[in-house]
């Protein structure tokens, strides 16, 4: 189909999570309204979405017809149905060459290695014989990893001490495909975010930091603190692995901050965790951008609105507290920006975030962390809620 006719601009997200209600959002701010291919009826995007249908993912095929292109909130879909969709002629984006190293997270490894990109120490992780020779080579801890993206609610990585403690992730997970790496002591996470047109034309949002409890990131930063060398060299890496796999909307490159410099960790070909704060932050959300990008529309600024910005994310507890009962006192610490799903509150879901702006990273993160405290019914008090 001709994408250079712009009546159509007839899009399908597969995904109905919290990424795909917000880029639903976005679109609709453009008069686009996007198809959602939805697994349950009670998916946070499919509350908002009038023309969502529901099915598996593997019922893509049937969805890609409906669709000029197709965009994807989640990496759960099966590659070769994918590359053959594509060959018949439907516009996947990002496309395959993009999605295979974000789906995969071997085949990134191998690929960012060969290109010259520093990555982890890192093998295939096929039993007990590679563990032994992994761990010949880089001393414990080290890190296990499903190779694919881990289902909603189930981790995908483990830091491992020992030997024991490998080999009971081995045998726990035999039937899930894993990799092993050496394991980065770090100084920071940053995360790099380019939104890339197909003809190559880039926008790069502020460099971001992330900061992450119990596997679950917390908190957002930017710009992040770090000197100019290493912002400089983090813009030219994402960049650079861009056009290396010829992103199409928006790469998020995630990178270790080590003693020895930046490693590459993850690529996430979406909207990313850590680009939700360029919806109050940035005068063009990676939402909306991501959109513009794969629809091969003129790209918006992404040049932060402010000296800094903040976003906490809200995380469910054990006790059931649901952030709408305290929506109100939340909406009246003033300056801070509150998104919420429309999630059922469970323990360690991400229900939503508070994004606050400010003339310096501690001003913004305590208005932001205010409003985090009041959602989850505690008493805020400065320096507390760590």
């Amino acid at each position: 189909m001709d994408l250079k006719q712009p009546s159509l601009y007839r899009l399908g997200i597969v995904g109905a999570g919290q990424i795909a209600r917000m880029t639903h959002q976005a679109a609709l701010k453009l008069g686009i309204t996007p198809r959602l291919l939805a697994e349950h009826k009670h998916d946070v995007a499919a509350q908002v979405a009038p023309d969502a249908r529901f099915g598996h993912p593997d019922a893509l095929s049937v969805f890609a017809e409906m669709c000029d292109v197709v965009t994807f909130e989640h990496e759960r879909v099966d590659l070769g149905l994918l590359k053959l969709l594509e060959e018949s002629g439907t516009h996947i984006r990002p496309g395959t060459k993009t999605i295979t190293p974000a789906f995969d997270k071997l085949h990134q490894r191998m690929l960012l290695s060969k290109k010259g990109f520093v990555v982890p120490g890192f093998a295939e992780l096929r039993g007990p014989d590679d563990l032994l020779d992994f761990s010949q080579k880089y001393s414990y801890p080290l890190v296990i990893k499903s190779i694919k993206a881990a289902l909603p609610g189930q981790s995908g990585v483990w830091i491992v001490q020992d030997q024991n403690e490998a080999m009971r992730v081995i045998s726990e997970h035999s039937a899930t495909p894993l990799m092993i790496e050496e394991f980065k002591p770090l100084l920071g996470e940053l995360v790099a975010i380019v939104a890339r047109r197909p003809g190559g034309n880039k926008r790069l949002y502020p460099l971001a930091e992330v900061f992450n409890r119990d596997g679950r990131c917390r908190e957002v930063h930017a710009p992040a603190t770090v000197g100019a060398n290493i912002a400089a060299e983090a813009r030219e890496l994402a960049m650079a692995i861009a056009d290396e796999i010829e992103a199409v909307g928006v790469l998020a490159v995630e990178l270790l901050l080590t003693s020895n410099g930046l490693v590459v960790n993850e690529l996430a070909a979406r909207p990313h965790n850590a680009g939700h704060l360029s919806l109050e932050g940035c005068p063009t959300s990676q939402f909306e951008n991501h959109i513009r990008a794969i629809l091969d529309l003129p790209l918006g600024a992404t040049w932060l609105r402010s000296k800094a910005a903040v976003t906490v994310n809200v995380i469910g507890e054990r006790d059931g507290v649901d952030p709408i009962d305290n929506l109100a006192d939340a909406l009246a610490v003033e300056g801070a920006h509150v998104h919420l799903y429309g999630k059922i509150p469970a323990p360690d879901s991400k229900l939503g975030h508070v994004t606050a702006l400010g003339d310096n990273i501690e001003q913004a993160r305590e208005i932001a962390r205010r409003a985090e405290a009041v959602l989850m019914g505690h008493r805020y008090l400065k320096g507390e809620r760590e």
